[in-house]
């Protein structure tokens, strides 16, 4: 087997579903071979990847005031049906347990679908008054959700592994809607980190979260044409409150109906950067979230081979004490089979020592995005390596957002939004905000749309793509996860 073979991927615009398996599972992220469908084992290097992921997050919620709980992950069948359009809108995907140990459950027990009524029922005896709110709370758990659909690794799947869900509890409509403003402004930053281009959009009152009030989604494009939701934020008002009895003592001593919302991510998130910023070789992880940022790699000559294992050490050593995530791979595999197996992996630079590199005082450094080598002095190894990974960093954010803007276009007929969708495209359509004009858009091109950027054409009122009246909003629509 040659050195490339075992690395060797579908090209991605040739079929990007099965490159997109094989990277995971070539790469190291997931183990497939586990015996339950829609389910996946997560190995060590992908771990790190998510934890990673989820660090960003947590650092984001707790400077805006979040704190990390943990609720159980079962939820009574009388609990969880207390909200008929929340049992209703899980019903078909609820994972019920019926026995336990030898006999049969006193009621059947849902695995956690999500989790408003799991808190719902403890949050009542937490916030008695309004000094008890606002309460900002979040969780990172597994979530079950029996998908009939095609499963797909991180996109569709019946084990939610990496499962943020953040909860908010307020005195009035009025804060929630600002809270719902903070949970998008973090999102934005969150993807903004990981250089995941996205649009946020408002779902239509018909496609809303069940038991919800409104809520307002960040979604991406992926390769194959189809839009990724990446995270919702989600206000109830007090629709939940009232079916949990959620209810706090006001400043005149009256009980008010606590205001709530919610909001979450998953291990989509990983998926968007995966499929945005990998390419035929595998990974390319942004150095923020690479568990290794760069790898030393030995090239010695038999003769040699001391001066340059001790300078490939004393490399390794000075950038990890230095603090970046650094490898040495003082493997017997050849110098080209290394090259591969990093760059599936997605790290970032890749450092060679050799003798030519002892001799001359320096170390030569391929950033996974070129192949040429840059020669940096070992007097400025810190600073170059720092220098690199943000040029590499602000290389991908650009050819992220180049490729964003590549997939997006505004059609003005129905014909226009075929082609954008053949294309591999999403289009963006003028829209009044009238139901009817929207059913008719969706039978019309057979896809559902996705969302509405809420008064974006305001003060510029295009005709609306049906009935031709003044409309406000820019709808999008294609195809979906």
């Amino acid at each position: 087997m040659s050195e490339r073979k075992a690395f060797e991927l579908t090209p991605k615009e040739e079929d990007f579903s099965r490159w997109f398996d094989e990277v995971i599972f070539k790469s190291g992220i997931l183990d497939e071979r586990y015996p339950v469908k829609g389910m996946y084992v997560w190995l060590p290097f992908g771990y790190a990847i998510m934890e990673a992921v989820m660090g960003i997050m947590e650092r984001l919620l707790r400077e805006t005031g979040h704190r990390r709980v943990y609720f159980p992950g079962v939820v009574p069948q009388s609990v969880l049906g207390r909200e008929f359009e929340f049992i209703k809108g899980f019903q078909d995907s609820v994972y019920w347990i019926t026995r336990l140990g030898t006999g049969p459950a006193p009621e059947p027990l849902a695995l956690r679908p999500t989790s408003e009524a799991i808190m719902y029922e403890v949050l009542s005896r937490w916030i008695q008054s309004y000094a008890d709110l606002p309460l900002r709370i979040y969780q990172i758990v597994p979530v079950y959700r029996f998908e009939t659909k095609a499963t797909r690794p991180l996109i569709r799947v019946r084990e939610i592994a990496f499962f943020k869900e953040g909860h908010t509890f307020h005195a009035t409509l009025e804060e929630a809607i600002e809270q719902v403003e903070l949970g998008v402004k973090i999102y934005r930053q969150f993807y903004d980190e990981l250089m995941v281009p996205y649009l946020v959009v408002k779902t239509l009152p018909w496609d809303t979260f069940p038991g919800a009030k409104y809520n307002i989604d960040l979604i991406t494009i992926m390769p194959d044409g189809k839009a990724l939701e990446l995270g919702s934020v989600i206000n109830f008002g007090d629709l939940f409150s009232r079916a949990y009895d959620l209810t706090y003592m006001d400043e005149k001593g009256e009980r008010r109906y606590v205001n709530t919302t919610s909001f979450g991510i998953s291990e989509r998130s990983l998926a968007a950067v995966i499929a945005i910023h990998g390419d035929d070789r595998g990974l390319r992880l942004p150095p923020k979230i690479a568990p290794v940022q760069m790898v030393v790699i030995p090239i010695p000559k038999a003769e040699e081979k001391e001066p340059v294992i001790a300078k490939a050490r004393e490399i390794y050593r000075r950038l990890k004490e230095a603090g970046l995530r650094v490898e040495i791979d003082e493997s017997d595999e050849r110098p080209g089979y290394k090259y591969y197996k990093w760059d599936i992996r997605g790290v970032p630079l890749k450092i060679d020592v050799g003798p030519q590199e002892v001799k001359g005082g320096y170390v030569s450094v391929a950033r996974r995005d070129r192949v040429e080598r840059v020669k940096i002095p070992e007097r400025e190894l810190v600073e170059g390596i720092r220098r690199m990974l943000e040029e590499y960093e602000s290389a991908l954010r650009e050819e992220a957002k180049r490729y964003f803007e590549s997939r997006l276009t505004h059609a003005e007929n129905f014909d226009e939004i075929r082609e954008a969708i053949s294309a591999g495209k999403l289009a963006s359509f003028a829209w009044c905000g009238r139901e009817e004009c929207a059913h008719t858009v969706e039978e019309e091109i057979g896809y559902g749309i996705l969302g509405y950027e809420e008064g974006a054409l305001s003060g510029k009122e295009r005709p609306c793509i049906v009935c031709g009246s003044p409309s406000p909003h820019r709808a999008w629509i294609g195809r979906s996860y």
